[in-house]
């Protein structure tokens, strides 16, 4: 583990995990739709939170140029904003709802 934080990073390798969750997580619906659990969604977002940390790893740890730079910060709030689309529902039940 600690050979894959020295190449990688913490962020990099944090995201990995969080990735490898949610894909275990989404993987495993059909298991948990015996109980009454759906999953599927919850698989998405514990994965969209895991890119969006490696890209957040990728920025903070490559000297990138100007237009890579506004590309992947780009890429970083949109992603961000699409994790908000899940969120705010759970915060806010009746949000846009009338």
């Amino acid at each position: 583990m600690k050979k894959m934080i020295k190449k990688f990073g913490k962020l990099i390798t944090a995201s990995f995990i969080v990735m490898g969750v949610g894909l275990v997580t989404f993987l495993s619906t059909p298991i948990w739709l015996q109980f009454g659990m759906d999953t599927d969604l919850l698989g998405l977002f514990i994965i969209l939170i895991g890119l969006d940390i490696y890209v957040i790893g990728l920025i903070r740890r490559k000297n990138l140029g100007r237009v890579k730079l506004v590309a992947l910060i780009t890429l970083c709030s949109v992603l961000s904003i699409a994790i908000l689309t899940f969120v705010v529902p759970l915060i806010f039940p009746d949000f846009g709802v009338h």
